[in-house]
């Protein structure tokens, strides 16, 4: 079963998160779950990949080239718990730029970041 709960944000990035309900007997319970953002970038400009935590500073997860899909694991401190994350998608070189909204997330969860053409 999977969770999706779209977002979007007002300059244009698409937020999804979802979450897989599958148990398996060899997964020890307190195993940490991996939290998942896959960034589909389908403009040209290659992007340097942010999250903007609510209690600190934003994070950089890394870099999605123009045109292609990229994913990135989110810090395990990050996502303690249920946290409303934003996340930022900047051309290479720029320091500020427009913030999506906030989204609910939840360890486990696989967050689909879409940055559309411009």
């Amino acid at each position: 079963m999977q969770r999706l709960v779209p977002a979007i944000a007002s300059f244009g990035l698409v937020l999804f998160a979802g979450a897989a309900c599958a148990h398996s007997s060899h997964m020890p319970e307190e195993a940490p779950l991996r939290t998942v953002l896959k960034v589909e970038n389908q403009g040209f400009p290659d992007m340097n990949i942010f999250v903007l935590p609510e209690t600190s500073n934003r994070i950089r997860l890394g870099t999605v080239t123009g045109s292609s899909n990229a994913y990135f694991t989110l810090p395990a401190n990050v996502v303690r718990g249920t946290r409303e994350l934003r996340f930022q998608a900047l051309p290479i070189a720029t320091p500020r730029g427009p913030v999506s909204q906030s989204i609910v997330v939840t360890p486990g969860d696989t967050v689909v970041l879409t940055i559309p053409p411009a």
